[in-house]
């Protein structure tokens, strides 16, 4: 038969020691320092060159006769579009797209880019809807800032809110842009986006016709294969053939356009932000670039669920104004006392010890 042991640790030694942890975890957390992040000087230069180049796009906007929403885009950041339009794939959320204007994401990008161990001259391939048009800008900056070689292929389809406006779309915006010497980088490759990346199931009749004008006016090499798993096989070669026959050093999937995210369960599980490792095991030909560079060994960001990666990252939330650049904590890295966490674990296991012993010793008396 066995009998109930009474724990060896008396109970005044055990309630010290949770009260010892306790008091050592606050003085952890309030002696912590935050400084600035080895690369906070290029995490200032890509916020900066987000900046100017928004402050270009309202201009190139509002000399297009399109005026700017006040109420959908109290910042009059310019890259805020509407509702619904043509090319208007899906719902979008208002508070996410207003997220993603803020030049910190550009300097989020510079520290994703660092973790991910990317040098001058590493090659970035960009899959972008024009969901997000903010976070296309952001990740060009940090490119530049970097110094790195951004690959960017584009879906002219937009969710709600986003690069949706058929006179202004993304395309436009870079156009703008480059006639200021802003992100001299090309779209090297277009598709309708939706639907299979063909401009299916949209809200109106004559959307991919709209669609398909918008994509051909790039001049770039135009995506419209036979389904989803076609483009991204078309995407892969497309995207070795411009990087001398090599896979690229990190992939940036910008919104969820369904190939680079993929249309699969499996698609739902990657995290938003830096991922290196393959989350999920899934042969379906439609699971995404992601999914297809991860399990080849190509480290990930994954941009969209932005209000997650806002707060994880040290971005505030659908700010007004924006930001003073530099002044969120994602350009800073938080330091703990070491010797305090060490001198506070060795304290509360010395008093468990030495517990434990008077325990042995009184169960013997």
């Amino acid at each position: 038969m066995k009998h109930w042991v009474k724990s060896t640790i008396p109970r005044k030694f055990a309630v010290l020691a949770c009260f010892l942890a306790l008091v050592g975890l606050m003085l952890v957390q309030s002696t912590a320092t935050k400084e600035k992040h080895p690369l906070y000087e290029r995490q200032v230069l890509a916020a900066q060159i987000m900046e100017q180049s928004l402050d270009i796009i309202k201009a190139a906007k509002l000399e297009r006769g399109l005026p700017i929403d006040r109420e959908l885009d109290p910042n009059e950041t310019g890259i805020i579009g509407q509702e619904f339009t043509m090319i208007t794939t899906s719902i979008g959320n208002l508070e996410a797209k207003r997220t993603s204007t803020s030049p910190s994401f550009a300097a989020l990008l510079v520290r994703l880019f660092y973790e991910a161990g990317l040098e001058p001259g590493a090659s970035v391939a960009i899959g972008a809807s024009g969901s997000f048009p903010g976070l296309i800008v952001a990740t060009l900056a940090a490119c530049e800032a970097m110094d790195l070689d951004p690959l960017l292929f584009y879906s002219v389809g937009a969710s709600m809110y986003g690069a949706n406006i058929p006179e202004f779309t993304f395309i436009d915006m870079l156009d703008a842009l480059h006639g200021r010497d802003m992100l001299p980088y090309e779209i090297l490759a277009v598709s309708l986006g939706s639907d299979n990346d063909r401009g299916d199931g949209m809200f109106f009749p004559d959307s991919q016709e709209t669609m398909m004008e918008i994509a051909r006016s790039t001049g770039a090499p135009f995506i419209f294969a036979e389904n989803n798993a076609q483009s991204i096989k078309e995407r892969l070669a497309l995207y070795s053939e411009y990087n001398n026959q090599r896979l690229p050093d990190l992939f940036v999937n910008i919104g969820g356009a369904s190939p680079n995210m993929g249309n699969t369960n499996a698609s739902r599980q990657i995290p938003p932000g830096l991922v290196t490792k393959l989350p999920v095991q899934t042969d379906d030909p439609q699971r995404g670039l992601i999914l297809e560079y991860l399990e080849l060994g190509v480290p990930v960001i994954h941009l969209l669920n932005i209000r997650d990666l806002a707060l994880k990252s040290g971005i505030l939330i659908d700010p007004l104004p924006l930001p003073i650049i530099g002044s969120e904590d994602v350009y800073y890295v938080t330091k703990h006392n070491k010797w305090l966490i060490w001198g506070s674990v060795m304290i509360v296991l010395g008093i468990l010890v030495l517990g434990r012993k008077q325990g042995r010793f009184a169960q013997r008396i």
